[in-house]
């Protein structure tokens, strides 16, 4: 990854300006409290085992070098290389392990995400010259962000958001709702719910959905 020291400097240049809507990159699905190995390292960890993926609805490629992202207290959680393209319809997960290591060489504090469970906010930002613009952002709530339940939009990139709850089950009235899903990181945002009764598949039996 090419190192990107200068975006400690552009956060003091903030630009409060929306440009969601002006190109197709988003924060699409948040996993705030992993209880397992996400990332497929072959050992847990709250800090490693949290993470976020974006996702471009078009209408073109993106370089995701143009792009960070970041907590709502200023701290830089990960960037990417210039010329790291992102295809039109296509999702990247970033994990809490790959956060740290990015972080660490711009050497910046090795927080990774720094997830609240109790609700936080993740941002996304378009690093244009010395403004930074806000392009997208997600402030999520306690109860999305219990174990192994993840928040994000349905259908990917347009739809609304919620909690996929197939290892966790939210039962509560209060929005956003939980729609019977596993979290689905790198994978489509869409699917019936498995039938009343059925939450109680194991992670690994529903990674195997997947593989």
């Amino acid at each position: 990854m090419v190192k990107r020291k200068h975006l400690v400097l552009a956060l003091l240049l903030v630009v409060l300006t929306p440009s969601a809507g002006l190109c197709g990159l988003c924060v699409n699905e948040i996993l705030a409290d992993p209880a397992t190995d996400w990332d497929g390292n072959g050992s847990y960890s709250s800090v490693d085992d949290e993470w976020v993926e974006i996702y471009n609805s078009g209408p073109g490629h993106i370089n995701l070098g143009e792009f960070a992202l970041s907590d709502d207290a200023g701290l830089w959680t990960c960037g990417f290389a210039d010329g790291d393209m992102l295809s039109v319809g296509e999702a990247r997960v970033i994990y809490g392990s790959l956060s740290k290591l990015w972080q660490a060489e711009q050497d910046l504090p090795q927080y990774g995400f720094r997830l609240g469970n109790d609700g936080d906010t993740v941002i996304l930002w378009q690093i244009a010259g010395t403004d930074t613009l806000l392009v997208d952002s997600h402030t999520y709530n306690t109860y999305e962000a219990e174990d192994d339940r993840s928040t994000g939009r349905d259908p990917d990139g347009i739809g609304a958001w919620e909690i996929f709850d197939a290892l966790n089950p939210y039962t509560g009235e209060t929005p956003p709702l939980g729609n019977g899903l596993a979290p689905t990181p790198g994978l489509p945002n869409v699917g019936d719910p498995p039938p009343v009764g059925t939450h109680d598949e194991s992670w690994g039996e529903v990674k195997s959905l997947f593989q």
